[in-house]
């Protein structure tokens, strides 16, 4: 969908802006719903609009962080995996800890839960990283075929070369 990488890492680091733009789409990338999500994007972008201005600040931040993390992370060549288990705890941080701490900040925002849960960011981006690290079991398949890994070279080098 992209030409090259340094195309795609520029309109990842200027998603977030794409949130005050209902008039802004995007057309030939992702596949099904994917798709449709990005032509259909004003829809969404109206509907941040409406939202009360503290958590419309919660998600502008949690979007503009986790498109940079992306944009670094689109940049590797992971055929053989990330390098060791700290870079592949941040990836997972940048792809879901980040919904966690996003989504904790939010539920104590609404005051449906306790101003603590926003505070526990450990929590928040543990959550996240169990989730990300079970769909990266579910993906193994087709992530192998895409010529994608992500587990950790540091663990899976000690058993295959």
């Amino acid at each position: 969908a992209f030409e090259d990488v340094s195309v795609k890492v520029k309109e990842l680091r200027a998603f977030a802006g794409h949130l005050e733009d209902p008039e802004w789409t995007m057309s030939g990338v992702g596949e099904g719903d994917e798709a449709r999500l990005l032509r259909e994007f004003g829809g969404v972008v109206r509907t941040f609009q409406l939202l009360p201005e503290p958590y419309q600040r919660i998600i502008r931040n949690i979007t503009e962080r986790m498109a940079e993390g992306m944009a670094r992370f689109i940049q590797r060549d992971l055929a053989q995996g990330t390098a060791n288990t700290e870079e592949y705890d941040l990836y997972c941080h940048y792809v879901a800890g980040l919904v966690g701490e996003g989504l904790s900040k939010l539920f104590s925002a609404s005051h449906l839960e306790a101003p603590e849960v926003a505070s526990n960011l450990q929590l928040s981006n543990d959550m996240g990283l169990f989730l990300q690290k079970t769909n990266i079991i579910r993906d193994y398949l087709e992530d192998f075929v895409d010529a994608r890994a992500f587990w950790p070279k540091d663990v899976w080098s000690k058993y295959a070369d």
